[in-house]
């Protein structure tokens, strides 16, 4: 009896833990890149030391005003918030 549960205990996390993989494998996180360069109508961002983001240029550059106005408006929030923390730290130094 309580092999069988401690197997179905064990079978529901491996089909868990396959859908967080699953759901995983769908994004792709660039935190810096390592290399640019385009050949062929294609940019190459290297990042990780040895993967590569592949993107069509023409699809990239109808998308840039949409990329730009998201990716200022992010950088003015981080910028806000760094401003903020500064703040704070001058506040507790002095």
């Amino acid at each position: 009896m309580g092999q069988d549960n401690k197997l179905e205990k064990l079978e529901a996390q491996i089909e868990i833990l396959k859908a967080q993989l699953k759901e995983a494998q769908l994004h792709t996180y660039v935190g810096e890149t390592d290399t640019l360069h385009c050949s062929d109508g294609e940019l190459y961002i290297g990042y990780d030391d040895n993967k590569t983001l592949v993107m069509e240029v023409d699809q990239l550059f109808r998308d840039l005003p949409a990329i730009i106005s998201m990716v200022t408006k992010e950088q003015k929030k981080m910028q806000e918030m760094h401003l903020e923390m500064i703040k704070e730290a001058l506040i507790w130094f002095y």
